[in-house]
């Protein structure tokens, strides 16, 4: 499937544009604010060749594709751009409030987060040249590129307001104006100057402060402009709008935030800063290990988001981070170790194929391939790179390990960990490779499912037996025979996943529909694949949508690799639950391998009932 061919699936699995508020990209997610989330056939899209996972995090419909993500937002850019819904559905957003601030953050953030890193890494590279002698700090070169690379972090506030007007779906240039009432020179000069604490303004008093690098006064504003301008928008006539509408939302919004936001944000950012700082002086240690071990979690779950402004304002204030970025450094680091403790113990070709390509974005801090696709698929090694992950921030809360420019926590930002005069950069070192150590030796040492008996090494068993002769699949369940070009939902209709029939249950249980191997299962145990012993790949799908009940009403009997037999149980299912639920019985029965055969053929005539494990439902001709 080609990168335009992925994304048109996406969109249209999503709902369509119609049902898109916004969607940005992060170094391996597709990330989507909708506006009907029942819309959304997540099943469908988890099936997709080049998709690794889909989820719903922090507000968020997030698509994990890996490293090619920035080729497939470009394809879906370009279906979305313009089309975008202009309203979300207030009763479907969640009511977490904790989930929606994670999601402003998120989607204020991720897209910047290119400029951020890059020059961070810039600075990272500044300190190698100068602790080599190939570089001094009065140098004109230095000075060059130190603009190059600080002007990011200076003039942050831009960045953020435009990208927060996107978020709230305001004006971006109003949002960006705002931003340069915060910078302009005056107030800074007055701030640096420390002659004039104030000024007054129509009886408000303007506190004379220096916000270049900081985020929450900026987010806050351009957070209040969105409803300033909603306002403005509903008393002013559209004939006149274009004119009064901008001037009401800068001669309202601009003396508030100078008066009370901008100071109030800053103090915020303060106190984040002062609280992560105490935390660490009080229990460094303890504190280090706890969010060392349980970043992977952390990521996720996209709660790292919500360090990002106590990030910034320490780098602003102090010029360094101990929070973040240096136990996501740790927590990164000893997830490749455990992918490569991988690589080395599992003998499943298919998975160490996977965690080679994984292992190399690891090490440079891109972990979603390695989470997703090896560690926490195979579960010892994801608690490998929690102890790992635990041990190196054990060491660094032990001695205080500083960051001092932002960039992405992997093996290249480790220059960025130089300090004169101090032994930062070995510490910082040191807990890295621990970290990493760890994580390679505790995978090494746990048991797991190495690949000596997986349903993969089994299906090539399988394959080998595949014969000229016919195969015939029996019933997988009682009920109505129904045409699968019936199926309500598109996807199964025009037969993209293989070609079959569908069946309204009669009674709530899936038995084997011959003799094979489980190749799938689902945590939600609505759908279950399996592999005869000629070859045939079937996928049983219980009911429609059904993945949104989340296991309710369901039993699986089997798991993953596992052998059966013709009429063996399956999994048990509750069809009133599903009815309750409105959701559709219409149960696809479909040969995934379709292509693979000459023809498959019904063996039932439509609306027949029929029994299961007793009835022959389809024939495959090879």
């Amino acid at each position: 499937m080609t990168h335009k061919e992925l994304a048109e699936q996406i969109v249209a699995n999503i709902g369509g544009t119609e049902n898109i508020n916004q969607n940005w990209h992060c170094i391996t997610r597709l990330r989507f604010n909708v506006k009907d989330r029942d819309k959304i056939k997540i099943d469908d899209i988890k099936q997709l060749d080049g998709v690794m996972g889909a989820q719903f995090q922090s507000g968020q419909f997030q698509i994990i594709i890996g490293s090619e993500v920035g080729n497939v937002y470009q394809e879906v850019a370009k279906l979305t751009e313009g089309k975008l819904s202009e309203t979300e559905a207030p009763t479907k957003k969640s009511g977490n409030v904790l989930d929606q601030v994670f999601d402003v953050i998120s989607g204020i953030f991720t897209p910047i987060l290119a400029a951020i890193t890059g020059s961070g890494l810039l600075k990272g590279l500044m300190a190698i040249a100068v602790v080599c002698n190939v570089l001094t700090e009065t140098s004109s070169t230095y000075i060059v590129l130190n603009a190059i690379a600080d002007a990011t972090f200076y003039f942050l506030p831009f960045l953020v307001a435009f990208s927060a007007a996107n978020k709230f779906k305001t004006n971006p240039s109003l949002g960006v104006a705002l931003a340069g009432v915060l910078m302009y020179p005056t107030f800074i000069a007055n701030a640096a100057a420390g002659e004039i604490a104030s000024l007054k303004f129509l009886g408000l008093s303007i506190p004379m402060q220096n916000y270049s690098s900081t985020v929450i006064p900026i987010i806050l504003a351009v957070l209040l402009l969105s409803y300033v301008e909603k306002i403005a928008k509903k008393i002013v006539p559209n004939s006149l709008s274009i004119i009064f509408v901008p001037l009401i939302c800068l001669l309202v919004t601009a003396p508030i935030m100078l008066a009370f936001i901008a100071p109030l944000g800053s103090l915020i950012g303060t106190y984040l800063e002062m609280f992560f700082t105490k935390l660490f002086e009080i229990a460094g240690p303890l504190a280090g290990a706890l969010m060392g071990g349980l970043m992977p979690l952390i990521v996720i779950t996209g709660m790292h988001y919500a360090f990002f402004p106590g990030t910034f304002a320490s780098i602003e204030k102090f010029g360094y981070d101990i929070m973040l970025l240096p136990l996501n450094l740790v927590a990164n680091l000893a997830q490749a170790g455990a992918t490569l403790g991988v690589i080395f113990k599992t003998k499943d070709k298919k998975m160490k194929q996977i965690a080679i390509s994984a292992f190399i974005p690891s090490v440079f801090g891109i972990t979603e391939p390695a989470i997703y696709g090896v560690t926490m698929k195979l579960k010892k090694p994801f608690y490998a790179s929690m102890i790992g992950g635990a041990v190196g921030g054990a060491i660094f809360g032990t001695f205080a390990v500083k960051s001092f420019s932002f960039a992405v926590p992997g093996i290249l930002a480790v220059p960025t960990y130089i300090e004169s005069g101090t032994n930062n950069l070995i510490y910082a070192i040191i807990g890295v490779l621990s970290s990493f150590v760890v994580g390679f030796v505790m995978t090494l040492l746990f048991k797991f499912d190495t690949g000596e008996a997986t349903s993969e090494n089994k299906i090539s068993e399988v394959n080998k037996t595949n014969n000229e002769a016919p195969s015939k699949i029996m019933a997988p369940l009682s009920g109505t025979v129904k045409q699968l070009k019936d199926c309500p939902d598109e996807t199964f209709a025009s037969e993209l996943v293989g070609k079959g029939l569908g069946i309204i249950p009669s009674e709530g249980q899936v038995v084997a529909p011959f003799s094979g191997i489980v190749t799938m299962t689902t945590p939600t145990n609505h759908a279950i694949g399996i592999l005869s012993d000629t070859g045939v790949e079937v996928l049983i799908h219980v009911g429609l949508e059904t993945v949104s009940l989340n296991g309710e009403g369901f039993k699986r009997h089997i798991e993953e690799g596992s052998r059966v037999n013709l009429g063996d149980v399956l999994i048990d299912f509750d069809i009133k639950t599903i009815q309750e639920k409105n959701l559709s019985l219409f149960s696809p029965v479909v040969i995934t391998n379709s292509p693979e055969f000459l023809d498959i053929v019904v063996a039932v005539k439509e609306n027949e009932v029929i029994e299961k494990s007793k009835e022959e439902v389809l024939i495959v001709v090879n």
